[in-house]
């Protein structure tokens, strides 16, 4: 079966800027994401630079640039990075608790800025409230950014990086309204006041992330900010989300994947609890930032940490992404970051390794895709198509469509993200700009067999990007798109 659809953008209701912090990554010290993910080592024989898989490297460049937070997670609130520095045949081996055995340190902070900077990506660094101190924060933060005569830039000096590191981007600390603590909303904003007394002092131009979480959380957070006159330093709160379905990644029936796409919609809820409770308490005339800094999809039935928390990544899993990433880009007013986890071999991943061999997996492409509409101002689209049949948490029904549009800033190229999120039915899309005319077109088309197509060492190229023919219709454009699929269009604005 097949049915019709329209995407109408305004080319007058500029959201906001995309940026590529935007469509964003996390990597964490679990399974196999760091280690041999990224780090094989120099003395391996698998294909690297200064021992960072040369597969990761050449397919991270090509999706484009992107913040990496890093070094978790869990693994952030229970990580010394002292232990990550100097001769890395003297680091020690430490335990890691929560994703368990035993943690080399051969990635630290110098690897990570080297992965950082072979793969054009911005670092951000996630501090240990947990189980470290304002002073060990404070002396990381001096190790990478300071330029003073002081001993500890000395360090730096001597493990090789004469210029400091320039990070701007710090979380004070990892959900520690679970595994980073088990606080309470009060207990974190007595940590995160006493953090910050000291961090922002040292007026080294960073970007301080506090730790944010349900509504709950984030109006006791903000209400005790502000009561200390904290709330004015106050530039970014984050959430995550996970869609935890109890599921089989390939055997699952229609319904099964509608619900799965259905669940995608929280994050339209989370964004706007927060953005509500934000406004009111922040400045209007310096607004913070929301970031997203962990989401995607987790098996909870499969992805455990005894299993590296591996999951079978599907076509399915490119159509909650790019769900997602639409989401993102329609509150690029609030939502500043969105980090998927994990970027190798971990959850909702980007790329897979086993060994020797590497491959992408068909989320990858969806960040190809949208790398279109960074550098672009996000538009107000309105999507009129079919409905799935499923209602979102809060009752509203859920369209087979889900699209984003940006337009370039002296409005003259466009680009769409059109996903058709169907099950089995293809959609005859017919794509607009109000007294606009649509030329010179091209798109690619991200499509399989089933919704469960995947790629994999043998079969690597199974759900991969083709060209999509475009037609031109009085001014519009119109594309066919199968069951499952995402298209990327762009085309001349005149």
């Amino acid at each position: 079966m097949s049915s019709s659809a329209t995407v109408v953008a305004d080319p007058l209701a500029r959201i906001g800027r995309i940026n590529a912090e935007h469509y964003s990554h996390f990597i964490e010290h679990l399974g196999e994401c760091v280690y041999d993910g990224i780090w094989v080592g120099p003395d391996s024989p698998i294909p690297n630079t200064d021992g960072i898989r040369q597969f990761t490297i050449e397919a991270l460049k090509a999706v484009g640039p992107a913040v990496f937070r890093w070094p978790g997670g869990c693994f952030a609130d229970h990580y010394h990075w002292r232990d990550g520095i100097g001769d890395p045949t003297s680091r020690p081996r430490t335990r890691n608790i929560f994703w368990g055995g035993t943690e080399s340190n051969r990635f630290g902070t110098h690897e990570f800025i080297d992965f950082c900077r072979k793969i054009d990506a911005i670092p951000y660094i996630c501090g240990n409230v947990g189980t470290g101190s304002p002073q060990e924060m404070m002396d990381w933060l001096e190790y990478c950014n300071g330029d003073s005569d002081l001993t500890i830039v000395d360090q730096r000096l001597a493990n090789g990086e004469a210029a400091p590191l320039g990070i701007k981007y710090w979380g004070v600390g990892n959900e520690n309204w679970g595994c980073g603590g088990n606080m309470r909303p009060g207990e974190y904003a007595a940590k995160y006041r006493n953090y910050v007394t000291y961090l922002a002092r040292m007026n080294l131009g960073v970007q301080l992330i506090a730790v944010g979480h349900d509504a709950a959380w984030n109006r006791e957070l903000l209400r005790a900010l502000a009561g200390a006159r904290f709330l004015p330093r106050l530039q970014a709160l984050s959430i995550h989300r996970y869609f935890s379905l109890e599921r089989q990644a390939f055997n699952y029936d229609e319904s099964e994947y509608h619900d799965l796409i259905t669940e995608a919609h929280v994050l339209e809820d989370d964004i706007a609890q927060a953005d509500g409770i934000l406004k009111n308490y922040e400045d209007p005339a310096h607004p913070v930032g929301l970031i997203v800094d962990e989401w995607g999809l987790w098996d909870r039935g499969h992805a455990t940490p005894e299993s590296g928390l591996r999951q079978a990544n599907s076509l399915r899993d490119a159509v909650v992404a790019a769900t997602s990433l639409d989401i993102f880009t329609a509150r690029a007013d609030r939502v500043t970051m969105t980090n998927i986890a994990q970027t190798i071999n971990v959850l909702q991943c980007l790329i897979e390794t086993r060994g020797p061999d590497a491959w992408l997996t068909p989320t990858y492409h969806v960040y190809r895709f949208y790398r279109e509409h960074i550098g672009h101002d996000s538009l107000a689209t309105h999507v009129d198509s079919a409905d799935l049949g499923v209602q979102s948490g809060t009752g509203r029904p859920v369209s087979q469509l889900s699209a984003s549009t940006s337009l370039s800033e002296d409005g003259s190229r466009v680009s769409f993200a059109v996903t058709n999120r169907h099950y089995s039915e293809s959609v005859e899309c017919t794509l607009r700009l109000p007294e606009k005319t649509l030329g010179d077109a091209s798109a690619r088309l991200l499509a399989g067999d089933e919704a469960m197509s995947a790629n994999s060492a043998s079969s690597p190229d199974t759900v991969t990007p083709t060209d999509l023919t475009v037609r031109s219709n009085n001014g519009a454009l119109t594309i066919q798109l199968p069951p499952h699929s995402i298209a990327m269009l762009t085309a001349g604005v005149t």
